[in-house]
């Protein structure tokens, strides 16, 4: 019987269906279903379809898998594995069989499928069971994340950290001491100004004691040199009219100059002494506007005293500003550079100084006078590189006439300076009031 491609189709189709205990049984079965749709077909009609079309070879749903065919595909993300074969039918076999590492891939879902095809072999017609398992994975980014985190674990845990010497080498290092604007002599009255009380004996009590923390600050760096500078209006006032050495403004005061000196002279001993006791010392006098004279007069005293002592030595030429080079450091001294003064004070180091100009790669000027800290670099018309200017705090508590025209918002304080011969000014100190 000639039949058409839809009733060979059919039976096929109703033959993968049927199930029994062998192939006569399940031609049997399909014959009686097919007779029921109206197809006359009896179950060795079934047989010859079914056997002519194993051999003449058969649609892809109809292929038996011998040969594992495995299809992997993904970004890296995401990945998408099926497997089809005789013998991979659950999930576990299907990771072995593609290589799925479970430590980076989580399984987010699978299903497992399975069909029959009878195929004609050598010994007659053979049915085969075919699997078809899908799992769809995706890169567990936490664990990947731990894996890298102990990875990195474990090389810290064999990193040795370097010694770090406890004291530095003698010689590389210098410590400079700013107490700037002390106003030793001034008289404050906390209740009027809201910042305190300021008289000559708390003064020169914070003269000494910020010193003496700044030293003890530097003490890690174990200076080979000390650059005290001495004026910069550690008095307030130098006559008995109780005003300014050059404005003659008039100023509260505290008690009479005799006293005011006295105590002056006693409290730059102190200072001085404890700055030797940590390495060589040198005075360098720089005078402000409130003490010009009696500052000078202070610094000869303070020279004659110590002429004989092998680590303190004084600088009070004539000239108001001073410098020292310290390695490829050069640092400056002058009481007031603002108000216009900047660019001409700038140009003063390589002017006044061509030769330790020329040494130097780090530059700064060091001031006062405003007693408000604030730090701005410029660049000189003259030769090259920048010029650090640095307006240090002062030492100081604001008197009636500073409450009375605004200026208020200073915060008293003695700076010191860290100089390396080799990377400028490396540590600065502020001891606080």
């Amino acid at each position: 019987m000639i039949r058409s491609d839809t009733e060979r189709q059919r039976i096929l189709e109703v033959f993968r269906q049927t199930e029994g205990s062998t192939l006569t049984e399940r031609y049997r079965v399909a014959s009686d279903v097919l007779r029921g749709e109206g197809i006359a077909c009896l179950w060795r009609g079934v047989q010859g379809v079914v056997l002519r079309n194993s051999m003449s070879g058969v649609p892809k749903d109809g292929e038996v898998y011998h040969e594992q065919v495995i299809s992997d595909e993904g970004d890296g993300q995401e990945r998408n594995v099926t497997t089809k074969s005789l013998n991979i039918q659950t999930l576990e076999q299907l990771i072995a069989a593609a290589g799925v590492d479970r430590d980076i891939w989580e399984v987010q879902r699978w299903e497992a499928t399975s069909w029959e095809v009878t195929v004609g072999e050598a010994d007659g017609p053979v049915t085969h069971t075919n699997f078809r398992v899908f799992a769809s994975f995706k890169r567990r980014i936490p664990e990947l994340l731990d894996i890298a985190i102990n990875s990195l674990i474990k090389r810290v845990e064999v990193i040795k950290p370097r010694k770090v010497p406890k004291m530095l080498p003698v010689g590389e290092y210098a410590q400079e001491i700013c107490p700037f604007d002390v106003h030793i002599g001034k008289l404050a009255w906390g209740e009027e100004t809201g910042q305190g009380n300021m008289d000559v004996s708390l003064a020169s009590k914070w003269f000494v004691d910020t010193v003496v923390q700044n030293l003890q600050y530097g003490q890690s760096f174990n200076p080979s040199k000390i650059f005290f500078v001495l004026g910069q209006d550690l008095m307030h006032y130098e006559n008995y009219l109780g005003t300014t050495a050059i404005g003659q403004n008039e100023l509260d005061i505290d008690g009479r100059l005799q006293k005011t000196l006295t105590v002056v002279i006693e409290s730059c001993y102190k200072a001085i002494l404890s700055c030797a006791e940590v390495a060589p010392t040198e005075v360098i006098w720089v005078p402000g506007n409130h003490d010009a004279h009696a500052s000078l007069y202070l610094s000869h005293i303070i020279k004659a005293r110590f002429h004989d002592h092998k680590w303190i030595e004084v600088d009070n030429d004539a000239n108001w500003r001073k410098a020292r080079l310290w390695g490829n450091l050069l640092v400056a001294w002058t009481h007031d550079a603002s108000g216009g003064k900047e660019k001409a004070t700038v140009n003063m180091l390589p002017q006044y100084w061509p030769k330790m100009w020329g040494k130097s790669v780090y530059r700064e000027w060091h001031t006062g006078h405003k007693h408000k800290a604030n730090e701005t670099k410029y660049s000189p018309t003259v030769g090259v590189g920048g010029i650090v200017i640095k307006q240090l705090a002062a030492l100081s508590k604001i008197d009636a006439w500073h409450y009375q025209n605004g200026f208020v918002d200073a915060v008293p304080a003695c700076n010191s300076f860290i100089w390396t011969k080799d990377k400028g000014v490396c540590a600065e100190y502020s001891v606080k009031l």
